[in-house]
Formats: C-alpha cells, sequence, structure tokens
C-alpha cells in the first residue's frame, strides 16, 4: 500500500486536507507517523484502494466548481472569490481570496446568499473578466 503525506492524500484522493484528517480521526484511512530521512517524524496515510468511497469524498465528488468559498470552519462571515491556494508547513490549505484575505482553510460555499457574498472579491471578479457568482436571491 501506498503511503503519502496528507497533503499528497488530499490531492490523490481530490478533498481537502481536513476531510483526509477527518478520515483518518472517523477511522476510514490508516495514518501513522513515520521517521523522515532527514530526521524528525511526519504523518503519512495510506492511500486506500481505488475505488475507496467515504462520506467525505462523497460530498466532494461531482460537485460543480465554484470558485466562491467560506473562510472559516463555521461557515460564518463573507464568502470569497479564491485567488490561489497554498500549503502551510503542517499542511493545511492556505486560501488567498481576491480581496487580498487570507484564510486558513477552505469550505465549500453551496449556498450564495447576495449579502454574504464579499463586496471586494465581487469588483475584482468582474474587473478580472472572471465567473461571477449567482446568488440565491430572497424569494
Amino acid at each position: 500500500m501506498e503511503k503519502v503525506t496528507i497533503r499528497e492524500a488530499s490531492q490523490k484522493l481530490r478533498i481537502s486536507t481536513a476531510s483526509v484528517r477527518q478520515c483518518i480521526r472517523n477511522g476510514e484511512l490508516k495514518a501513522f507517523r513515520e521517521e523522515k530521512p532527514e530526521g524528525g517524524a511526519g504523518w503519512v496515510v495510506e492511500l486506500p484502494e481505488e475505488g475507496w468511497v467515504s462520506e467525505a469524498v462523497a460530498l466532494e465528488m461531482n460537485r460543480e466548481f465554484c470558485p466562491w468559498w467560506w473562510g472559516t470552519a463555521d461557515r460564518s462571515g463573507q464568502i470569497h472569490y479564491v485567488e490561489s491556494l497554498s500549503a502551510s508547513s503542517w499542511e493545511e490549505t492556505v486560501p488567498r481570496f481576491l480581496c487580498g484575505e487570507v484564510g486558513d482553510n477552505i469550505w465549500a460555499a453551496t449556498d450564495l446568499p447576495e449579502e454574504l457574498l464579499c463586496l471586494e472579491c465581487q469588483m475584482r471578479a468582474m474587473e478580472l473578466k472572471l465567473p461571477q457568482a449567482t446568488p440565491n436571491l430572497p424569494r
């Protein structure tokens, strides 16, 4: 079985690093600390067989791509437009939003209430001619 870092598992399984960690906590994925050749230890994940499905994977698979994401785990505050993603030294996804803010990670914004969309991100997206949000308008 192939052993990879949490970040690599995230990329190969197409789920967030937070979802990989949740699958580890739930016992859906096996992970353990392993000594590094350069010293110290790091977490490695045993990749499951092809076709593996978990609750986290089921949520992410076949989801239409949307550049609008929450920057907080509790899905509070504003919904931002992701400009770029990088990884922290702890292998967490670090988003930079069009408005210049930096988040802790990203959480999908499946509903886009107009009043929660970051105005700066909207203006910058229009300026750059990027796909616009289709907000849920009040009925």
